[in-house]
């Protein structure tokens, strides 16, 4: 509980054994408003709660308990708790006097004891007289004699005490001329023997003119529930005193080996060690008036305190739930460590509370916030960022995370013992259950498991995407509904600045902000982009290679998941590389710029509240074959740092109905999830106009055209589509489209720069004026003029020398036949001539 997530804050607990809380309240209070400090609870907390949990406090330094009251009260505790615990700092201190004293076992914790001190010059300031701290290291002592006590339990000890005494006194009231058991030699002075007197050694509060039943009543009603687990396991389970006795005397076999002896010696049986319903129901009374009480009352069997799910018959044993008894003995993790309970729990922390340590404040206050007369309700389209916030408030309370979807295709018997038992654990812990509904369950089981928790007055916190899915299965149960989103965007840029820095990366506000759109990682990809980051080694060709890891490991991440229906490109050209006229080549910039200010502008400028859809943008790249489109789209994802998804008709489009929508929501929703934009090579082939219905062919047709017509425009990315035929467009695609390009036949200049652009330096001999008569002979399209270079290349390298003229026509000639055109006449020696 008290591990700090913060590289400058200290936890700390205010305790106090004062009737009159104020002295507690005005130290808490000074704790509270302090930066470097965090207060764990907002009020004083009795020694008992202390000591209740030491157990779970986490093995760090940087925790501090601090004890208010008079130094003949608060001294032992502090020592006590140190030698228990010798990773944590007590300071007691006595309002009284002026004086506060500081224990601490080991060295270097100079942060936390200038914080500490600190502090109290903080009260010394506001409280009359001076204050003497005094830092005391304690002499270190055999290891062997250190182990630390354990804390008290009287009504434990009260419980033992009793049934001690109602099973004594049960064996004495057998008469001696029953003799021995048979088979064994044990006697009842045998047994009696061995009772008389109990010992657990000198603290035993045992004596024989002590009334039992008087005593443990008087155990129970000054017990602390947070200190002793039966205490607690009465007050949950709102047990009348006859069934806490029932719970004791099952309880009593787990306790002591003599107990078990006087148990078989009752039932005439000393192989039997357990007591059943009826021998504890003779103890408590007249057995059939207990019986009835029991079955009248019903809470033991409705806490399902004994194994099985109902009481055992009258003459079988009457055994605790094993996970119970563990925890009523002190395992605080035996109830979560049931197999029942285990098959639905998350044992692991949700991911991503790291990096939104500047939410901490608000994830505290959510928590400390939750009504145990209701539910809370979380909805939102980003389930992983509330998960998150509880995981980062999870500090101050141990969260119960449970995901319900494990228990598909379980009988309706097991989904209501599993939640008796997680509403169980929920109560008894007092830990923050938190039911996480993203995945799709069969509705039915699971509005049984939240009937369950209802009634047995569990409340929680139940996460999900749908609000009205989560309305339907809370039924009338009374709940909070909040569907804000779970982090803002100024959370979402601070945890993007903070996944950069667990990759070594340093980003500013600017460049978190452009992030977040090109990569719309949920909070748990974050971190996970972040740690795939760091494990890889610093060797990008970039000018900040921790910046270009991280990135690259984000689309990644981002890319996890995509189906087969697209094929996944990494952009390898750049916008510098695409030769267009100039003003359309301003407009491949302008696209770039729609798509990288669209938070400013639509939301920001708040244009996009005139947009019911449409916010993605779309383009329309149209012209011959080979003239760039495709490599345009790659040189805008590029500038963008984003993948490209092309959309692969052929596994697209299916012979079966409604199979094709289903595909193309498939690949639009994996873009959408990537931060991918999306090409539609050769879109005539799927948005062609729509034909007049003569045959269910042509009206399934035209329904999948309409389909990806409205599919687009609730897309929110980028979509760029190509074709060489505009004319064969549907008119209602078109005016869906934000940006319709023509791509030209290169000109004589333009020609030239692409033959350039194709043959590498250092890879051909031309000069200019080879380059000059290329681009003036051979009026062909980027993408012919590219793979007649690359065929060139093929045949010098086969020549053993470096690309020239000759190899070029060859290549050249080879180019036009395919395409059924003459030759070019490219004059080699002319060109040597020239040059």
């Amino acid at each position: 509980m008290c591990e700090n997530r913060s590289v400058s804050r200290i936890n700390v607990l205010v305790a106090t054994t004062l009737v009159d809380g104020a002295p507690a309240r005005w130290i808490a209070g000074a704790v509270a408003v302090r930066p470097d400090m965090n207060l764990l609870e907002p009020e004083p907390v009795t020694p008992a709660f202390v000591e209740a949990l030491l157990p779970s406090l986490s093995a760090t330094p940087r925790c501090a308990l601090v004890i208010v009251g008079s130094a003949k009260d608060t001294e032992p505790l502090a020592k006590r708790w140190l030698a228990y615990r010798s990773d944590i700092v007590v300071m007691d201190m006595d309002p009284g006097e002026d004086s506060a004293r500081i224990e601490v076992h080991g060295s270097g914790l100079d942060p936390l004891l200038k914080a500490l001190q600190e502090l109290v010059e903080h009260v010394a300031t506001h409280a009359p007289g001076q204050m003497l701290i005094r830092l005391v290291e304690p002499v270190e002592e055999d290891p062997a004699n250190t182990a630390p006590a354990p804390a008290p339990r009287p009504l434990l000890e009260a419980a033992i005490d009793w049934a001690h005494k109602l099973l004594r006194d049960a064996v004495s009231r057998v008469p001696d001329e029953n003799g021995d058991v048979q088979g064994l030699s044990v006697t009842r002075a045998t047994l009696l023997h061995s009772l008389d007197p109990l010992e657990r050694g000198p603290s035993s509060s045992w004596t024989d003119s002590l009334n039992a039943d008087e005593a443990l009543d008087r155990a129970l009603l000054a017990a602390d529930p947070q200190r002793e687990p039966l205490a607690a396991a009465a007050r949950v389970f709102t047990l009348s005193p006859l069934e806490f006795r029932m719970l004791v005397l099952a309880l009593a076999p787990e306790l002591d080996l003599r107990f078990q002896r006087c148990i078989g010696f009752l039932l005439d049986d000393m192989s039997r060690r357990v007591g059943t319903l009826a021998l504890y129901s003779a103890l408590l009374g007249e057995p059939a008036l207990v019986r009835t009480a029991l079955i009248r009352d019903g809470a033991l069997t409705r806490w399902l305190a004994f194994e099985g799910s109902h009481p055992p018959a009258a003459d079988e044993p009457l055994r605790l739930d094993p996970s119970l008894v563990q925890w009523l003995l002190g395992d605080r993790e035996a109830l979560d460590a049931d197999p029942r309970v285990r098959r639905v729990l998350r044992l692991v922390p949700w991911p991503g509370a790291s990096l939104l340590e500047a939410e901490r404040a608000r994830a505290a206050e959510l928590v400390r916030s939750l009504d145990p007369e209701r539910w809370l309700a979380l909805a939102s389209n980003d389930p992983t960022g509330w998960r998150a916030l509880l995981e980062l408030a999870g500090g101050e309370r141990p969260l119960i995370r449970v995901e319900p979807a494990r228990l598909a295709n379980a009988d309706f018997a097991d989904v209501e013992d599993c939640a008796r038992r997680i509403g169980r654990m929920a109560r008894l812990t007092r830990w923050t259950l938190v039911v996480d509904c993203t995945k799709d369950e069969e509705e039915d089981g699971l509005r049984l498991f939240f009937a369950t928790l209802a009634r047995m007055r569990t409340k929680a916190v139940v996460i999900s995407s749908d609000a009205a899915r989560i309305i339907k299965l809370l039924g009338a149960a009374s709940h909070e509904l909040n569907i804000d989103p779970a982090l803002s965007a100024d959370a979402r840029i601070e945890a993007v600045r903070a996944a950069a820095t667990a990759a070594d990366a340093s980003f500013t506000e600017k460049e978190a902000e452009a992030f977040s759109p090109r990569y719309p990682l949920t909070i748990d990809q974050l971190e996970h982009a972040a740690r795939l980051a760091a494990s890889r080694p610093k060797n990008y060709d970039a000018d900040d290679p921790s910046a270009a890891r991280f990135l690259a490991a984000a689309r990644e991440v981002a890319s996890e998941g995509i189906s087969h229906l697209a094929e996944r490109i990494e952009p390898s050209f750049t916008l510098e590389q695409v030769v267009l006229p100039t003003e359309r080549k301003q407009q491949l910039e302008e696209i770039v710029d729609h798509v990288r200010l669209a938070p400013r502008v639509l939301d920001e400028w708040k244009f996009g509240d005139q947009l019911p859809y449409g916010r993605g943008v779309t383009a329309l790249f149209h012209g011959s074959s080979g003239t760039g489109k495709t490599m345009a789209a790659m040189g805008i994802a590029h500038k963008l740092g984003i993948q490209l998804l092309r959309l692969d008709f052929s596994k697209v489009v299916s012979k079966y109905i409604g199979d094709t929508e289903k595909n193309i929501d498939r690949v639009f929703t994996d873009a959408q999830r990537s931060g991918a934009a999306i090409l539609i090579d050769e879109a005539d082939a799927l948005l062609g106009k729509r034909s007049e219905v003569k045959d269910a062919h042509d009206r399934y047709a035209n329904i999948e055209v309409a389909y990806l017509l409205q599919r687009m425009e609730a897309y929110e990315g980028l979509a760029i589509l190509t074709t060489n035929q505009r004319q064969n467009l549907d008119a209602a695609f078109l005016r869906r489209l934000r940006f319709v390009i023509e791509f030209p036949r290169p000109d004589v200049d333009a020609r030239e720069q692409i033959w350039r652009q194709c043959l590498p330096e250092g890879s051909h001999e031309l000069d200019d004026a080879a380059f000059r008569q290329l681009a003036r002979k051979v009026d062909l399209t980027g993408g012919h003029i590219r793979q007649i270079t690359l065929r060139a290349a093929f045949i010098a390298a086969a020549a053993g020398a470096q690309i020239g003229l000759e190899h070029i026509v060859h290549a050249a000639r080879a180019e036009f036949a395919k395409l059924g055109m003459p030759p070019a006449a490219i004059d080699v020696g002319q060109t040597r001539k020239v040059a």
